[in-house]
């Protein structure tokens, strides 16, 4: 995998730890985040915005970012919804492969009639 499709599958990982966890962060945290990642600002402006410094918006972000690892770590709730979605994945292709094998059955007993 190239380092910008590593770089790009991260970032949804971590949005995705965002929806499942965003909740959870303060108020200063997700507002320098979505400000950051949703409406892409840059760190000068969110900055501007939240009327802090620069470096203090990158530890706002640094510190959100690390915390949603840290839930997903505790609580899993992003690997168990993969999993489960994995599951659902497998068993419509199983139940395609059945329906498709009863369609070829039922063809069948047409013909041999």
């Amino acid at each position: 995998m190239a380092d910008e499709e590593k770089a790009l599958s991260r970032r949804l990982y971590i949005n995705e730890l965002y929806d499942l966890y965003g909740p959870l962060l303060t108020e200063k945290q997700k507002e320098a985040w979505e400000l950051h990642e949703f409406s892409d600002f840059s760190l000068s402006e969110i900055a501007e915005r939240l009327g802090a410094s620069r470096q203090a918006v990158h530890d706002l972000i640094s510190r959100s970012r690390d915390r949603l690892e840290e839930l997903e770590g505790l609580l899993g709730f992003h690997e168990k919804e993969e999993t489960l979605e994995n599951e659902i994945r497998s068993l419509r292709e199983a139940a395609a492969g059945i329906n498709s094998g009863k369609e070829d059955r039922e063809l069948e007993e047409k013909n041999d009639v």
